[in-house]
């Protein structure tokens, strides 16, 4: 029988959160604005202003939820890591998720890599694991390799999948449950389908949350033995 599943939530994670069970969950994966003044064609102002206080509030709910020993990955910008111990208040530490593609910024060097600030709860224990590295590279040249990273219509910068599936399979405990409190165009639910694990997200914008839902029932009408949830 095959008890995977997925739950998604339209409304403010700050709200929802604290309506979880507590422990209920094995990881959380998550990549939320990043403070650097992008435009998300919404009314969210991606302002460096108040980014800590308001992105560790969401990060410390979703934290209750998590069981021990389970891991809490939040994707960040590279351009903010000096900020990063302030921010999150933890004996945190870097995967890097590297580019094979990166954007073009002026000044001597692009920023060709996405910080991930990882912890496990109540301490770095023995939580699951089945690779050895902290880093990882994955192609996102959208041309020419369009079979490889899919073009998420009506949202500006969906995570690559192949991010997700390395960072879940390595360290999500199979049949796990994931939560994204920031789901955005739902990469992370698609990964879960894919890789066997259950999903929980949770998206405030409503284009947004319908990109994501429509992207995770496709996924999971896919698999081979996809059933509604």
């Amino acid at each position: 029988m095959n008890e995977q599943f997925y739950k998604l939530y339209h409304g403010d994670c700050l709200e929802i959160l604290p309506m979880l069970e507590a422990e209920s969950v094995d990881a959380v994966v998550t990549d939320p604005p990043f403070g650097v003044g992008f435009d998300y064609g919404n009314n969210y102002d991606d302002t460096i202003n108040g980014y800590g206080n308001f992105v560790w509030t969401a990060i410390c709910n979703a934290e209750r939820v998590v069981r021990i020993q389970s891991p809490v990955m939040v994707w960040q910008a590279a351009k903010n890591i000096r900020h990063l111990a302030k921010w999150f208040p933890r004996q945190w530490r870097l995967f890097i998720a590297a580019k094979n593609f990166a954007q073009i910024y002026p000044g001597p060097a692009w920023y060709a890599f996405d910080p991930i600030v990882v912890w496990w709860k109540e301490g770095n224990g023995k939580g699951y694991g089945d690779v050895l590295r902290d880093f990882f590279v994955a192609d996102t040249t959208p041309s020419g390799r369009k079979k490889r990273n899919e073009i998420v219509e009506g949202h500006p910068c969906p995570r690559p999948i192949q991010h997700l599936n390395w960072v879940i399979n390595g360290w999500v405990a199979p049949s796990g449950i994931v939560l994204d409190p920031f789901m955005g165009s739902g990469t992370t639910g698609v990964a879960c389908v894919q890789t066997g694990r259950s999903f929980m997200g949770i998206e405030i914008d409503e284009i947004y949350f319908n990109i994501a839902k429509e992207r995770i029932e496709k996924a999971w009408l896919e698999t081979e033995e996809g059933m509604e949830p």
